[in-house]
């Protein structure tokens, strides 16, 4: 290697240092403004993620997530000019933390005696110190754990729900809403006779089956009949907004109501007759609905 070529060599770090500090702006720039385009509680969750890398190597020894290598590396072999051993070296298990509206979502790798056992033991630990509401720890994948936090109690949570007035993928799945850690819960209503929702006046069980309708209703595959005890009439009540999709509807009045309830019995008995006859098979389900069998 000449002069020239060192000379050549130096001339491009500025230019190497200079795309780093660029890289690392726009990098900045694109972490303020998302955080300054979320909520209120997603800039919580964003600040709690930061706390939680930020403090993580310090908390981990704490709490018994760390583990002591007392092999040196290579580097440190090498390294070592006094002819004294090189100090043992102190792992701490890796992190990747996504914020969301509730809390973060941790992905953590497993190492020797550190593994599910010991993150599910120091969940409390972790949740007094990323200041939780409650933690879960769960197998991710081989080597792998996932630790939910939850920020703020998801079940006592307004959510909301906007339909997308579209045809559902899957005609037979109902989605509920989300756990007490924020997880989607769904229920597979294929091959299921009936589902019962029980509760307390004012506890949300209209809720849950008007999402349902409102998802559905895009779909020719599935018809809705409704018997409403609390009011007289389609148009009022809390299924008066869809009353333009429900193919029956009868209210508090009891005659109304039997004849409704003799039509369904009559609709099930002459579909259990012909549906081999119509659709080749004895279970609509193998086939799924479609808008000649809803």
């Amino acid at each position: 290697m000449t002069l020239n070529d060192v000379n050549e060599g130096l001339g491009y770090a500025p230019v190497l240092v200079g795309v780093g500090l660029a890289a690392l702006v726009v990098w900045g720039l694109v972490w303020v403004a998302r955080y300054l385009l979320a909520d209120s509680m997603m800039r919580d969750s964003i600040r709690q993620a930061v706390r939680v890398r930020w403090g993580w190597k310090r908390f981990a020894a704490m709490a018994g997530l760390s583990v002591t290598d007392k092999t040196p590396s290579a580097m440190a072999s090498l390294s070592t000019t006094d002819g004294k051993p090189p100090k043992p070296r102190v792992l701490t298990p890796t992190l990747k933390v996504k914020p969301d509206q509730f809390g973060v979502v941790v992905r953590a790798g497993c190492l020797p005696k550190v593994g599910l056992e010991e993150f599910q033991k120091a969940a409390p630990y972790i949740a007094d110190a990323w200041r939780c509401t409650r933690v879960s720890v769960s197998q991710d994948k081989p080597g792998h754990v996932l630790i939910r936090g939850v920020r703020v109690d998801p079940l006592i949570t307004k959510t909301s729900h906007t339909p997308t007035g579209k045809v559902p993928e899957k005609l037979a799945t109902w989605g509920l809403g989300v756990d007490e850690y924020a997880q989607a819960v769904s229920v597979d209503l294929a091959e299921v006779p009936g589902v019962t929702v029980a509760g307390l006046p004012g506890f949300g069980k209209t809720s849950p089956i008007n999402r349902f309708i409102c998802d559905c209703a895009p779909s020719p595959a599935v018809q809705i009949a409704v018997a409403d005890g609390k009011v007289m009439a389609a148009h009022e009540g809390d299924y008066a907004d869809l009353m333009d999709r429900l193919f029956a509807f009868a209210g508090a009045d009891l005659r109304e109501a039997n004849a409704l309830f003799r039509k369904l019995v009559r609709l099930r008995r002459a579909r259990s007759t012909s549906i081999k006859t119509v659709l080749g098979r004895k279970d609509m389900w193998h086939g799924g609905p479609s808008v000649a069998w809803p």
